[in-house]
């Protein structure tokens, strides 16, 4: 069975992922329990903070790698609002302060001290966060369609999650069809950004359509369905995805992007 595809990214490698907090964590692990099996139950839950302090610091870095992965993997992309790296980075430092304090003999400056170049380590060898817009110069509203390409993802994704829930496998194709047609028209759109009005009418219309069509499956007691229902409902979404295949068709042309689809009547047919 063929899975719904994402958009494309080009020569962007894997993200990467605080790899060496992680790697650290594992003799604090070991360590946490050790103290807990002692019954040195005051130095068990001072470790077990600083455990998690720990992988908090490296979760928010994390984030930040995603973050920039998401943004260097974009042509079209606004610089993410939150710098998860460096909070990621001041997080370790007061990490590495509290365990050195807390758990170790070592004294107060170079505990501080070791904590300060453990911060700027991690900061230096993760590098900023993306703090640029990457928007063109144009009389097109680039922000506005970045911020719209990206609700249509979210949309994307509670299709997909919703799809997930669907046991027939012959449905689940059809549906996994139209999302990928949508994937292939966002990730064209990006490519050629187009006005603001075609990446609204293009939710409003398929997006949502497709996504009301999968939630009244759903919701729809399925010992009640015939055969013949799920075989209509399997037509619909194929010959949606096929209309909307040559709606990509034109786009890619630079023709006039013209969604003749009606998903409104496609929902009013599921109702009979």
């Amino acid at each position: 069975m063929a899975k719904a595809k994402k958009m494309k990214i080009k020569s962007i490698k894997k993200p990467k992922s605080a790899t060496i907090i992680y790697i650290f964590l594992i003799p604090m692990f070991v360590s946490t329990i050790l103290e807990l099996f002692s019954s040195h139950y005051i130095s068990f839950l001072i470790k077990l903070v600083g455990f998690g302090m720990l992988l908090g610091s490296a979760k928010l870095i994390d984030k930040g790698l995603e973050n920039e992965f998401n943004y260097n993997s974009k042509k079209l992309a606004i610089a993410p609002k939150i710098k998860y790296k460096l909070f990621g980075s001041i997080a370790l430092s007061l990490s590495l302060l509290f365990i050195a304090l807390s758990a170790t003999h070592i004294n107060i400056i170079n505990a501080i001290f070791s904590s300060i170049i453990g911060g700027i380590g991690a900061y230096i060898y993760y590098g900023k966060d993306p703090s640029v817009d990457k928007l063109p110069e144009g009389d097109l509203n680039y922000k506005k369609i970045v911020e719209s390409l990206q609700e249509a993802k979210d949309k994307l994704k509670d299709i997909e999650k919703n799809n997930n829930l669907i046991e027939d496998i012959e449905i689940k194709e059809a549906v996994n069809q139209t999302i990928n047609r949508a994937y292939e028209i966002l990730n064209t759109i990006e490519e050629d950004p187009k006005d603001l009005s075609v990446i609204r009418k293009f939710m409003v219309v398929y997006l949502d359509g497709v996504k009301d069509v999968v939630s009244q499956y759903q919701s729809v007691d399925k010992n009640l369905l015939d055969s013949s229902y799920k075989e209509r409902l399997k037509e619909l979404l194929e010959d949606a995805s096929k209309r909307f295949e040559k709606e990509l068709e034109r786009l890619k042309s630079n023709e006039i992007f013209d969604l003749d689809v009606q998903i409104d009547a496609l929902k009013e047919q599921l109702k009979n």
